[in-house]
């Protein structure tokens, strides 16, 4: 049944080109679109015939429409609002991932290059995006060895340091910080990178091998020798990437494999009949959703942002709307781009090998993520509504109220992803009172998950009993949050459902053992963490209290000696021999540990 205020918004919706957002209660958004006509597009959603539309448009209380100019513009804002809002009804990136981009700063004075994951329009040239880290980390080192195009912060020209920094003597950077550097001399090394980063390394290498002749003959040899090594960077990038084609037109290949609710994307990028580019994207697919849809999806997500556009696109599939990409890549990136399915000989060839790529990639991804059978009983044991792939587990730390700490340790699929662990400092309770502390940690928690759009976990654990279960319990009705919360005590290892009744696990079990194995693992780092604050503490009430003595003298002071008892016991000479310990302050410290 469709909420009345939807179908008086869709009954009065114009027709011209934007993005819609169906929302539910709280403006949480189930799914975002795009149409060149709104009115005729939204007036499908009144009858859907799909289960997955009819699931999000019977759910919706809300639906918000923003009017764009083109189509084209409209897919770019429906990009952002996917990414941002992450609704459950749109096809999306597994674990939410954010993947890296090559930024080159083009509207900068001297442009630099960098690492990002902002893929926000502001007229300077992002490459990707990249699917492995690592390989646009090798990336960026080559381009850098090449080209010498600097990737510091400094706003040039008119922030710069005193003298070039290390980069320049490890020759990766040409320090146009300095002044008088020539402007053109730079614009040529960029336009050198660009051209790489295209992929059209071929005219590059024939003009860097003319210049380095050249400047031999003239007798310029150390500008000979700089250029015959970016000859031989160029020529080394080059040796990776095979040749796999008679033609040199600028294409790229991709295919898509699936099984049930999960997706992955192959990007093959054919430059100058070589193979100079293989990305791999995971994805989440709702249910129903259509090949083409899924296509969509991927075209959307590879070329709204990036600056490496080919001549043709070979596919699969066409998606539903193709006139509208190649509308926005005439009129976003002034090129002509063909869009191309069913084809022949040399191009479904490596359309095979872009599809074999994506099955495989499938096939890894599920013996990575199977679930643990461990995972299956511990649902069935706690009567879990999804079984709980990602665990976390909440423990507080203080002594007596003193330098009151939380920490979260997070397992997925029955491991540790240590890159997940979060330390907390409590801030809003005073005195000794675990459960409200408990409290605070599993509301900043949850507030920041919510705001970066990332799912909850599917079992939540706290290190504690009845006490700390009701409140938790209590305060997550209050702020209408559903979440799987236990307690798991430390005496008889009891553990506490939602109602606070005891779940029997035999001592026997394997599924016991993998709680006690979470439950030592969130001790382990909570107290870690715990001590050294306490050390920290320490420290800070000794060393701060001597006049002259701040955080970065104590620090210094605890690194040379040791402790601080070392410290305590050091005479003036041993003081003095300190960094940044001169004969004044010397005396001052000692005259502190030997008042009497």
């Amino acid at each position: 049944m469709i909420d009345p205020a939807v179908r008086e918004r869709i009954t009065a919706a114009p027709h011209t080109p934007g993005v819609y957002v169906f929302q539910a209660a709280r403006n949480r958004v189930l799914y975002v679109g795009k149409a060149s006509d709104l009115a005729n597009r939204l007036h499908s959603y009144l009858s859907p015939t799909e289960p997955k539309t009819r699931a999000f448009v019977d759910k919706a209380e809300l639906l918000d429409l923003t009017l764009t100019a083109t189509e084209a513009e409209a897919l770019i804002y429906e990009e952002n609002l996917i990414k941002l809002s992450r609704p459950r009804y749109n096809i999306r990136y597994r674990d939410d991932k954010r993947y890296p981009y090559l930024k080159v700063t083009v509207k900068e004075p001297y442009p630099r290059i960098y690492v990002t994951r902002n893929e926000r329009r502001d007229g300077n040239l992002l490459f990707g995006p990249y699917s492995s880290a690592k390989n646009l980390r090798r990336t960026l080192d080559a381009v850098k060895r090449i080209f010498k195009i600097r990737t510091c912060h400094y706003d040039l020209p008119e922030d710069h340091p005193e003298r070039p920094c290390l980069l320049f003597q490890l020759k990766l950077c040409s320090a146009p910080c300095q002044k008088g550097f020539p402007k053109e001399e730079y614009a040529n090394q960029l336009k050198g990178l660009i051209d790489i980063l295209m992929g059209h390394s071929e005219k590059l290498e024939e003009e860097t091998e003319r210049r380095m002749w050249e400047t031999s003959g003239a007798e310029q040899f150390e500008v000979a020798a700089l250029l015959r090594d970016q000859l031989l960077a160029i020529r080394e990038v080059k040796r990776y990437a095979k040749e796999a084609s008679h033609d040199a037109t600028p294409r790229d290949f991709i295919a898509v494999a699936r099984h049930a609710s999960r997706a992955a994307a192959v990007l093959l990028k054919l430059r100058e009949r070589r193979m100079f580019a293989h990305e791999t994207f995971m994805l989440t697919v709702p249910p129903h959703t259509t090949e083409q849809n899924l296509i969509h999806t991927v075209l959307r997500f590879i070329y709204t942002h990036t600056y490496d556009v080919p001549d043709e696109i070979v596919l699969p599939l066409l998606p539903e709307d193709p006139e509208v990409f190649i509308d926005w890549f005439a009129y976003y990136r002034d090129k002509k781009v063909k869009l191309s399915a069913n084809v022949r000989e040399e191009k479904r060839h490596l359309l095979g090998i872009a599809d074999e790529n994506a099955k495989l990639a499938l096939v890894q991804d599920a013996e990575t993520t199977r679930t643990d059978p461990l995972l299956i009983k511990l649902q069935e044991y706690l009567h879990l509504p999804a079984t709980p792939q990602h665990i976390e587990m909440i423990d507080i730390s203080n002594i007596q109220g003193t330098n009151p700490t939380g920490s979260i340790v997070v397992f997925k699929n029955s491991r540790p992803a240590k890159s997940h662990y979060r330390k907390f400092k409590i801030k809003t309770v005073k005195g000794a009172n675990d459960p409200a502390m408990m409290a605070e940690v599993v509301v900043r928690r949850v507030n920041r998950l919510q705001k970066e759009g990332k799912s909850l976990p599917d079992l939540l654990i706290l290190d504690g009993g009845k006490g700390q279960l009701s409140i938790v319990r209590a305060l997550l009705d209050k702020i209408d949050v559903d979440l799987s919360v236990f307690a798991f005590a430390k005496t008889h290892d009891h553990l506490f459902g939602r109602d606070g009744r005891e779940v029997v696990i035999p001592g026997s079990e394997a599924v016991l053992k993998l709680l006690k194995r979470i439950r030592n693992e969130s001790h382990r780092f909570a107290v870690t963490y715990h001590r050294k604050l306490r050390f920290k503490a320490g420290i800070a009430s000794e060393l701060d209290a001597i006049p002259g003595v701040g955080a970065k003298r104590a620090k210094d002071l605890v690194q040379f000696f040791g402790s601080v008892p070392r410290i305590r016991k050091a005479s003036i000479e041993e003081l003095r021999a300190a960094p940044g310990i001169g004969p004044a302050l010397a005396e001052t410290i000692y005259r502190h540990f030997h008042k009497g």
